[in-house]
């Protein structure tokens, strides 16, 4: 790696950094950034880097342990007066030498296809694609399911069919072309039976009778009170029956929240259409990097 800015020093943030943080992060995206939504989880938890100059933050950056050895990295930001100078590449830099001194078992991040910066620092680091997903939304249901009725309390799985509605995930194509991730609000992590089990008691996994089908229906993290289609397989029948499920999930919700669901196979692809979902309006392909640990 290139010569290091010896001014720039990395740490832990602590809670005395939020208006550093709020500030760095106020000129993101046209204003909005997802940051303030978790900073105080965040501190809490560990993981919130803060890149200092002089004793100033001028960047931020997040690792996350999704599980167990399952490291996610996020959210890196440079303060606005200090972009284009290369910091994003140096915080990106110290965070993964960080990052692979714990002794992971992967690491990984997520950035979408007209990030052009993000791309650049992520092939400069030496991280290899792992998977592409296509990224969807629905912003109204369809008419012709707006009056439908169901009880989804009759879907919710309860624990007597974990093991066949587990077999019918790991079997799906999603599974396989995803390499087992489950997508979650641009958070990608290993869907295990154990996290499928997780999702179950915490009533976000439907089924139909005899499991003929799955759907996994999640919060969205930045909006709550809209909906991520996170899984959703089955034979035709059941689809049928759990794609009206969501549809009338959706409009019983708010006005103006969103579906939005993300697609490794051309399998899920055509359920999602199907349903009447249509490509991001900007973001088209959603890229998942790996680090590889193995050559290190």
């Amino acid at each position: 790696m290139e010569e290091r800015n010896a001014m720039i020093k990395l740490r832990e943030a602590t809670f005395k950094d939020r208006e550093g943080i709020l500030k760095v992060a106020s000129a993101t995206w046209e204003g909005w950034d997802y940051v303030p939504l978790f900073l105080g989880e965040w501190i809490a938890e560990g993981g919130l880097f803060v890149a200092e100059i002089e004793g100033n933050i001028v960047g931020i950056t997040k690792t996350t342990e999704l599980s167990p050895g399952e490291l996610w990295l996020e959210a890196i930001r440079v303060a606005e007066e200090h972009r284009r100078k290369g910091l994003g590449r140096e915080i990106a830099e110290r965070q993964l030498e960080l990052a692979i001194a714990r002794k992971p078992k992967s690491i990984r991040l997520s950035t979408a296809d007209v990030n052009t910066a993000s791309l650049a620092i992520i092939h400069h680091l030496g991280f290899e694609e792992y998977v592409v997903f296509d990224y969807f939304e629905q912003r109204e249901p369809l008419g012709t399911l707006r009056k439908v009725e169901l009880d989804e309390k009759e879907f919710l799985a309860g624990a007597e069919v974990t093991e066949k509605a587990w077999v019918l995930v790991r079997s799906s194509e999603e599974f396989v072309a995803s390499k087992g991730l489950l997508p979650h609000t641009w958070k990608f992590r290993n869907f295990t039976e154990e996290l499928f089990r997780s999702l179950l008691e915490d009533g976000l996994v439907y089924v139909t009778p005899e499991v003929g089908g799955v759907l996994v229906l999640m919060r969205n993290r930045y909006t709550p009170e809209s909906r991520e289609i996170a899984f959703l397989e089955g034979d035709e029948r059941s689809l049928e029956i759990l794609s009206k499920l969501a549809q009338a999930k959706l409009a019983s919700l708010p006005e103006g929240v969103r579906f939005l669901a993300f697609a490794a196979s051309k399998r899920k692809h055509k359920i999602l259409q199907h349903l009447g979902m249509k490509f991001h309006e900007r973001v088209k392909k959603v890229y998942v990097f790996d680090y590889p640990l193995d050559k290190k």
